[in-house]
């Protein structure tokens, strides 16, 4: 059964609108004489409405009401003043957090109807209130299974730096990095379609392939044809996952790379030449079933010291406060024209450009460092 709170400094008209609410729906009636009473009931009986007078002694209908919707925080109880005053005051009145307001001396049926519409607007805040806590938990659920797949990865700053942020709760973007079982480094670097849970939903999958594979001790080409094959099966049409696979052999002297609609790679040399730039020369993962899918793997002869660049679409679609894009001929001449500590440096050019302004992608830049590795 719904509470309304009744406040009037006059016993007559609390007992005329407490006789009217009971005919009405039976409604439990409680009592206010005042702004302060009015507080002191809202806290501990939590009405699903307020009537609210306006001119009362000790605190008025304007000053409890802006207090009580102070207290609401998520929750909304709807106000409606029963007031006399002219349509100035009941301005004033609203601008106070009141919600709608009844003229006296009042229509019993306006009354009545105001009253069932503002119920059924709180049981859908409630309703409301309830899925969305659902719908957090589940994200507190999902955000520990893919913190649980991703912290296997190999971050090891002697071999890879990087930088990740997300443009909502959970990013799109993707970086896996793990040590196969001969001593080279694997690495997937990619970008789901989209944003948002929507987009990360790929990355269990990826990731429990991924690593699994490479403790198996597969090969780039396999890693990918699985992955496309996997991907194509789960992934709903119209999504998928550009991504660049990369094996740097345990010695530093081989690189083996697949790239699927990834922006280009930046090679560096040790003194800091660029050696090569590498470009995309196969489809998204997911896209092609896997009759379809020849994967295109290039190998490349790299030396220790080397410095390999890998980012996401978001680096270069990122915008200053004033809406020009980062641009890909800013980030390569932002790489070409420093020879130490570029990966800082080109977070600092990057994030000195944005500003302030407005993240409307996921943004990961990486740098892998040619380096010999070995299993122990």
């Amino acid at each position: 059964m719904k509470k309304i709170l009744v406040v009037d400094d006059v016993p007559t008209n609390r007992r005329l609108l407490q006789q009217m609410l009971v005919a009405i729906n039976n409604y439990i009636v409680l009592e206010a004489e005042n702004g302060m009473q009015a507080i002191d009931l809202y806290v501990k009986e939590k009405p699903d409405l307020i009537l609210m007078d306006i001119n009362m002694p000790d605190m008025d209908g304007f000053q409890a009401t802006s207090v009580i919707k102070d207290m609401m925080g998520g929750e909304f109880t709807p106000i409606i003043f029963v007031t006399a005053l002219s349509e100035s005051s009941l301005a004033n009145a609203l601008a106070s957090g009141g919600d709608d307001f009844v003229s006296k001396p009042f229509d019993v049926e306006v009354l009545s109807s105001k009253i069932n519409a503002h119920l059924r607007i709180r049981d859908l805040n409630i309703r409301l209130n309830e899925r969305n806590q659902k719908l957090l938990h589940e994200q507190e659920l999902i955000e520990h299974f893919f913190e649980s797949a991703l912290s296997q990865s190999f971050l090891d700053s002697r071999y890879v730096k990087y930088h990740m942020s997300s443009h909502s709760a959970f990013n799109g973007d993707l970086l896996l990095v793990e040590k196969g079982p001969k001593g080279g480094l694997f690495v997937v670097m990619g970008d789901f379609t989209g944003h948002g849970l929507t987009a990360a939903m790929g990355t269990l999958p990826v990731a429990m392939i991924f690593f699994k594979m490479v403790a198996d001790g597969c090969s780039v080409k396999d890693i990918v044809i699985e992955l496309n094959c996997q991907l194509n099966k789960l992934m709903p049409t119209g999504m998928f996952f550009a991504a660049t696979v990369i094996e740097i052999s345990s010695d530093a002297s081989n690189m083996q790379v697949w790239m699927g609609s990834m922006p280009e790679i930046y090679w560096f040399s040790n003194n800091g030449d660029l050696k090569g730039v590498i470009s995309s020369k196969n489809m998204a993962l997911g896209v092609l079933k896997g009759e379809e899918f020849i994967p295109e793997i290039e190998s490349y002869s790299v030396e220790k010291g080397d410095n390999v660049y890998l980012y996401s679409d978001g680096v270069i679609e990122a915008k200053s406060p004033d809406g020009r894009m980062f641009g890909g001929k800013r980030l390569k001449d932002t790489l070409l024209k420093q020879n130490h500590d570029r990966f800082d440096s080109t977070m600092d050019e990057l994030l000195s450009f944005r500003a302030r302004g407005v993240q409307s992608d996921d943004i990961t830049f990486v740098e892998l460092i040619c380096e010999e590795l070995i299993v122990k």
